[in-house]
């Protein structure tokens, strides 16, 4: 006996599929179409139970920020720290705007040299 793997012969493309195994074909084949039925969420209050739970028994290291366990999300917050950043963004860019202006002519003059002699020794 050899090590060498065996290979097995293809299928022939032409050959014809029986009834079973085209009934087959067919069910894969519209199970791998259809549009998958999302599964309803559960229900909000057995989740914040939940969180409750584990918020209490880690000691508030799970679920403490309030956030996550949260019915509606934080808009007033998003809100404030948007104005508040555009708050910053005018106030860089009105110091920014301030300090543009012309330039100044500069005087492109050669400065007088002086030739210092090291002394001798």
């Amino acid at each position: 006996m050899s090590d060498e793997p065996r290979e097995e012969p293809a299928p022939d493309a032409s050959a014809e599929l029986d009834d079973a195994a085209l009934g087959k074909m067919r069910d894969l084949l519209k199970g791998a179409l259809d549009p998958k039925k999302e599964e309803p969420p559960p229900d909000s209050q057995f989740l914040r139970g939940v969180q409750k739970r584990l918020r209490d028994r880690s000691g508030g290291k799970f679920y403490a920020d309030g956030w996550s366990t949260a019915k509606h999300p934080p808009t007033y917050t998003y809100l404030w720290t948007s104005v508040l950043m555009l708050a910053i963004v005018v106030v860089v860019a009105a110091t920014l705007y301030s300090l543009v202006g012309e330039a100044d002519a500069v005087k492109n003059e050669p400065a007088p040299v002086q030739i210092v002699f090291p002394r001798s020794r």
